[in-house]
């Protein structure tokens, strides 16, 4: 598959960045473009500045045989008035490309930074509003997808970990609670609603998605977006047997869980984006599918407070400047709706997999141990792994140490080491459900 090229949000000046783009891998990925400042050499600018650069570049290819007389030409010029100036001209040119690439880097960060903000104050605003409503107030997450109806008064959550749909109906101004017949009957309306509605749907409308202003042009013009619903129309069609009525102090909640199938369709679906992109990235798709598994639950609609954004939990703040740099020789700041697309999504997260076997630790010799730390990684950072296993940032260093051990002593090391619970948690989870992967699908 050609990559699509993601979105820039919010504009995060293309014309400089491809002037100044940074190399993207090293030796294990795909050759790295050098920055064009850099890549420019002093042969090139020399040339702009009329340094006679042919006449150099052709007697560095004699140099054993014109070593003086290259010393003696040198020295001429050194001496000319008109070469001093001249390189005093490369002087002050290479002064402003230095300050004009400095300048983009600020640029990049307070870009980086604003969108962050912008996101994290629309979540903050809207959780505000809700609790005039509702004293637990809560918006959607990596494993559940929340909807609030327009007078915010009525709440639907489709948890994708548990695969249940809960409906929660407040009761009235009074306090008059809503009839358990009609209580039932709003459920499963709500729940056959979902059948029909697209992600792309569900995205636009959402009103944190709003305030932050998103582009909704990618969601729109995805396929994937447009083609599924937020739950398969199959398993929506639930009766009032299926249905659980609980009263609480000033709600009526009503539960269905959906039959067990529903997570294992959500699973085949991604199955071949799995496949098709662990090919590319030389990867396990069982390793794909299980951080899937792990990192969403398999809800395309996935986000995060950080903020991460779709099935792979991708944060457009860190992951996302490797992983565009590494498609397109440029940091490039990904969109939300960019990521809740299923297939961009995917190839974003798998690429991230690879640089964190192939780049971070492609030192670890052991394709087992790498495994192990590439993982723990993609939850905590290549930093925090480096650290619990050699006590210390390097990445040089936690490479020297981990060829030291074998791989169930390096398992052993993180599950000890690691600061986070999460992150523990992490590992036991995705290498766990590899193996499931590797089995249910034969893989």
């Amino acid at each position: 598959m050609t990559p699509n090229k993601p979105k820039i949000y919010p504009t995060i000046f293309k014309p400089m960045m491809k002037a100044m783009c940074k190399p993207t891998c090293e030796s294990t990925c795909e050759p790295a473009r050098k920055p064009a400042w850099k890549r420019a050499g002093v042969a090139t600018a020399m040339a702009a500045y009329g340094f006679l650069a042919s006449a150099v570049l052709a007697s560095s290819a004699v140099v054993a045989n014109a070593m003086m007389a290259s010393a003696v030409v040198l020295s001429q010029l050194a001496t000319s008035p008109v070469a001093a100036a001249q390189a005093q001209d490369f002087a002050e040119f290479k002064k402003r490309n230095q300050q004009q690439f400095s300048q983009f880097k600020q640029d990049q960060e307070k870009a980086f930074a604003e969108f962050v903000a912008r996101w994290q104050q629309a979540e903050a605003n809207y959780i505000q509003q809700l609790r005039e409503h509702w004293s637990d107030a809560k918006v959607s997450n990596k494993t559940q997808w929340v909807k609030y109806s327009d007078d915010q008064r009525q709440r639907t959550t489709v948890d994708y970990e548990t695969d249940t749909v809960t409906v929660e109906i407040l009761d009235d101004a009074g306090g008059s609670a809503q009839d358990t017949e009609s209580a039932v009957n709003e459920a499963l309306r709500q729940v056959r609603e979902l059948g029909s509605t697209k992600l792309a749907t569900a995205v636009s409308q959402d009103p944190i998605h709003i305030s932050a202003g998103m582009n909704f042009s990618s969601v729109r013009s995805s396929a994937h977006m447009q083609g599924q619903s937020v739950l398969p129309a199959q398993f929506t069609e639930v009766n009032k047997q299926q249905a659980q009525v609980e009263r609480r102090a000033d709600r009526t909640v009503v539960k269905v869980k959906l039959p067990p199938a529903a997570g294992n369709d959500r699973a085949s679906r991604m199955l071949p984006l799995a496949k098709a992109y662990a090919a590319q990235a030389g990867l396990s798709p069982a390793l794909v599918m299980a951080i899937i598994h792990t990192e969403s639950s398999f809800n395309p609609l996935a986000r995060s407070p950080i903020p991460a954004f779709g099935l792979m939990q991708i944060v457009p703040t860190s992951a996302g400047r490797d992983i565009t740099e590494y498609l397109h020789g440029e940091q490039q700041l990904l969109s939300a709706d960019y990521l809740y697309d299923p297939d961009q999504n995917v190839q974003a997260g798998t690429i991230y997999l690879h640089l964190l076997n192939n780049r971070y630790f492609k030192g670890v010799r052991d394709p087992e141990s790498r495994l192990y730390l590439a993982i723990a990684a993609y939850n905590t950072g290549p930093g925090n792994v480096s650290k619990a296993i050699a006590n210390s940032n390097k990445l040089a260093d936690a490479t020297r140490v981990a060829n030291r051990m074998t791989a169930q002593q390096i398992y052993d090391r993180l599950m000890a080491n690691l600061p986070a619970t999460e992150t523990k948690n992490y590992l036991r989870k995705v290498t766990s459900r590899q193996k499931h992967y590797q089995e249910e699908f034969n893989l």
